[in-house]
C-alpha cells in the first residue's frame, strides 16, 4: 500500500549551519545548493549536448530517408550538412558517421566462409624448405642439402651431402628456424618437424590475415560499414548491410578470390606421358586432346569435374592447372557456344618460380592494338631479379601465369625478360565493360594481398530491403509500445516521481543511441532488444530507489529530505550490484558471441553505464531541485 506523504519543514530537512544567524543560515543554504546544483546540472547538460552532437548526422541522415529504405541518402536537409564518401556512399558530419543499421534492418548480404588453415601450414612448410636450401647454399660453404616437403605432412626431410657436417648443419639450422624440431633419422638425413604450437600460430594467423585481406577488398569495393568477424577456429562471418543488388555477385567473387598469383613452369617434357596414361580410362564427357603445339590435355565442360577426377592423381612435385577454352559463335560480340567450350588441363611444377608477393604495383591498362583492358604488373627489385633469372634459365619453355589453380596464360618464353614487368590478359569472350570490371577487381585483390589460404563459402543469405524495413517497423513499434507502457506505469504508480523517471528514461535512450554512434557500432535487431531491456532495467533501478524512500518515510518516519537522501544512498548498492552482474553476463556474450549476440552485448553494456548515470545521478538532481523549489510540504511518490 502507498505510504502517506510526509511533511517537509526547512529546519528538519537542512541542519543549521555553524555560527550563522537565521538569515545567514538561509543564505548559506541557498548559496551552497546553487553552487552544487549548477555544477551537477552542468554535467547533465554537457552530456546531453555531446549526445546531440554525436547524433546530429544520424538524425539528419535518418530524417532524409534511411528509415524509409534509402540508407546513406543525402538529399534534402542532409545535403546541407553531411558529406558523402564517394567510394562507400557513407555520410559524415564533422568527421562523425551516422549510426548504421545492421543487415537485419536495412537488408544486405550475409556470408560465412571456411578457411582451409591446413593449406596455410603446407604452404609455409614448402616455403621453408625452399628457403632452407637457398640460404644454406648462399651463406654456408660445405653444407649441401636437398629439402623435401611431402604434401600433407608437417615435416621437411633434409638430405645432406656426403661432405656435410651434421653438427655444423644443426648449429646453423637452429638459427634459421627456431620454430622447427630437429631429429636425426640416421645416415645423412635429418627431419625438421614443425612445432605443434607453431602450427597453431600459423593457423590462427591465417584466419586473422584472411579477415584483414577481406576487409581491405570490401573497403575498396565501396561497401559502407561491413562486419567481418571470426567464428570458431577457422570460419569467417561477413555482413554487408545495404549492399546494392547489382554488386552482390561482384562482392562474392572478390571475397572468395584467393588471388594467389604464381608463376609456375609447365612440365613440357612430362605432359604427354602423364596425360597420355589416361587414354581409354576417361569417364564419359572427358576427352584427351592434342592442343597447344601437340601437347596432350584432358578436357571437360566442367572445371569441377576435372578437379574431382585429378584429385590425388598428380605427382608429388607437380600440380594440375585449369584453363577455360571458349568456342565462339560470334567473336566480335563476345558470344560463345557453351556446348562446345571446355576447360583444359596443364601439368605444372608445384613449386612456383615467382609469386605475387613480389608485386610492387598492379594497375589496369589498355592494349592499344586490340583495345582490350589488361592488368599490368611491376615487380620489386627482388621480384625483377627472380623474373629475369627464370625467363633466362627457361627460355623456350612454357611459363604458366596462374591465379589460384587457374592458368591465365601459358606463353612460351622466347627471350629473357629483364625489365621487371609482366601483364595478365583477361577473358576475351567478354564485353569491354566486363573485362574492365574483372581487371579492376583483380587489381584490388593483388594490391591488398592474397588470402593466406583458400576459403570456401559455406552459407549465404540475402536480406531484401523490404524485409529489412518490416524489421525496422516492428522493432520500433516494440520499442515505442514498451516505453509507453513503462512510462504510464511509473506515472500512475509513482505520480510526480514517475514523471522524474520519465525524464531520466528519455535521456537514457538518447545517451544509448549516442554511445552506439560514438563507437561506430551497428544497430541491429538484437541491439534494439538490448535497448528495450535497458529501459526495463533503468525503471527497475528507479523502483528500487523509490521503494527505499517510501520505507524511510513510512516505516522509519524520517523527514522527506532525509528519506530521499538515505533512500538514494541505501538503494545505490543494490542498483550497482544488479548492473554489475548484468554487465558480467554482457562481457561474456561480447567475448564469446558472434555478430548478433555481440551487438546485443555492446548495447547492453552501454545501457548499463547510461542507466547508472540517469537512474541514479540525474534522478537525484531532479529530486533535489524539485524539493528545493517546491512550496508544498508533501512528496508525491
Amino acid at each position: 500500500m502507498r505510504g502517506p506523504a510526509r511533511e517537509l519543514t526547512t529546519e528538519r530537512a537542512l541542519p543549521p549551519g555553524p555560527g550563522w544567524p537565521g538569515a545567514g543560515r538561509a543564505l548559506e543554504r541557498s548559496f551552497g545548493f546553487m553552487k552544487s546544483s549548477l555544477y551537477r546540472w552542468g554535467v547533465v547538460v554537457v552530456a546531453f549536448l555531446v549526445a546531440l552532437y554525436v547524433l546530429t548526422p544520424t538524425i539528419i541522415d535518418w530524417s532524409d530517408g534511411k528509415l524509409d529504405g534509402a540508407p546513406g541518402s543525402t538529399d534534402g536537409v542532409a545535403s546541407m550538412f553531411l558529406e558523402t564518401n564517394e567510394a562507400t556512399g557513407q555520410v559524415t558530419w564533422e568527421g562523425i558517421q551516422p549510426l548504421t543499421l545492421g543487415l537485419d534492418l536495412q537488408g544486405g548480404l550475409l556470408l560465412q566462409y571456411h578457411v582451409y588453415v591446413d593449406r596455410a601450414v603446407q604452404d609455409r612448410l614448402t616455403r621453408m624448405a625452399s628457403d632452407l636450401e637457398e640460404r644454406l647454399a648462399q651463406e654456408k660453404e660445405g653444407i649441401e642439402v636437398e629439402a623435401n616437403h611431402p604434401p600433407g605432412e608437417t615435416y621437411i626431410d633434409v638430405t645432406l651431402g656426403e661432405s656435410a657436417d651434421k653438427d655444423l648443419f644443426t648449429e646453423e639450422f637452429m638459427g634459421f628456424f627456431p620454430s622447427m624440431l630437429l631429429t636425426d633419422t640416421g645416415s645423412n638425413t635429418m627431419r625438421l618437424e614443425m612445432d605443434p604450437n607453431y602450427i597453431d600460430e600459423t593457423k590462427d594467423f591465417a584466419v586473422t590475415q584472411a579477415i584483414e585481406t577481406i576487409r581491405s577488398r570490401i573497403d575498396a569495393l565501396g561497401v559502407a560499414e561491413p562486419s567481418i568477424t571470426r567464428q570458431g577456429m577457422s570460419d569467417i562471418v561477413i555482413q554487408l548491410p545495404g549492399i546494392q543488388e547489382e554488386n552482390i555477385e561482384r562482392a562474392k567473387e572478390l571475397i572468395g578470390q584467393t588471388a594467389q598469383l604464381r608463376f609456375q613452369m609447365v612440365d613440357d617434357d612430362g605432359t604427354n606421358q602423364y596425360f597420355g596414361q589416361f587414354r581409354g580410362q576417361l569417364p564419359a564427357g572427358f576427352a584427351l586432346r592434342s592442343i597447344d603445339g601437340g601437347y596432350f590435355s584432358v578436357t571437360h565442360q566442367s572445371k569441377d569435374a576435372l578437379k574431382e577426377f585429378f584429385a590425388g592423381r598428380a605427382p608429388d612435385d607437380r600440380a594440375i592447372g585449369y584453363q577455360f577454352h571458349p568456342v565462339y559463335i560470334d567473336r566480335e560480340n563476345g558470344v560463345i557456344d557453351e556446348q562446345q567450350s571446355y576447360w583444359k588441363t596443364y601439368l605444372v611444377y608445384r613449386e612456383a618460380e615467382l609469386t605475387g608477393d613480389y608485386i610492387q604495383d598492379a594497375r589496369v591498362a589498355v592494349d592499344q592494338q586490340f583495345n582490350r583492358p589488361y592488368v599490368s604488373l611491376n615487380f620489386d627489385a627482388k621480384g625483377a631479379e627472380l623474373f629475369g633469372n627464370t625467363t633466362t634459365e627457361y627460355t623456350g619453355q612454357r611459363f604458366a601465369i596462374m591465379m589460384d589453380d587457374e592458368v591465365n596464360s601459358a606463353p612460351v618464353i622466347n627471350e629473357p625478360i629483364l625489365g621487371g614487368r609482366a601483364q595478365i590478359t583477361l577473358g576475351s569472350m567478354q564485353s569491354y565493360s566486363e573485362i574492365q570490371q574483372e581487371a579492376q577487381d583483380l587489381v584490388i585483390a593483388l594490391r591488398h594481398g592474397a588470402l593466406p589460404a583458400p576459403i570456401e563459402r559455406q552459407f549465404e543469405t540475402i536480406v531484401g530491403p523490404t524485409l529489412g524495413q518490416d524489421s525496422i517497423d516492428s522493432s520500433m513499434r516494440a520499442l515505442m509500445v514498451g516505453s509507453i507502457l513503462v512510462i504510464l506505469f511509473m506515472l500512475i504508480y509513482y505520480r510526480r516521481s514517475g514523471f522524474i523517471s520519465t525524464i531520466a528514461l528519455t535521456l537514457n535512450l538518447v545517451l544509448i543511441m549516442a554511445g552506439l554512434a560514438a563507437i561506430g557500432a551497428t544497430l541491429t535487431l538484437p541491439g534494439i532488444a538490448g535497448i528495450i531491456l535497458t529501459v526495463g532495467m533503468a525503471v527497475d533501478a528507479n523502483v528500487i530507489i523509490y521503494e527505499r524512500i517510501r520505507e524511510e518515510l513510512v516505516v522509519r518516519k524520517k523527514p522527506i529530505r532525509v528519506a530521499v537522501k538515505e533512500g538514494f544512498d541505501l538503494a545505490f548498492s543494490a542498483v550497482l550490484d544488479a548492473n554489475i552482474t548484468t554487465g558480467i553476463a554482457a562481457l561474456v556474450l561480447l567475448q564469446y558471441g558472434t555478430g548478433p549476440i555481440r551487438g546485443f552485448a555492446i548495447t547492453l553494456l552501454i545501457g548499463i553505464v547510461s542507466t547508472l548515470f540517469t537512474a541514479v545521478y540525474v534522478t537525484r538532481i531532479l529530486f533535489d531541485d524539485w524539493m528545493a523549489h517546491s512550496k508544498k510540504d508533501t512528496l508525491s511518490i
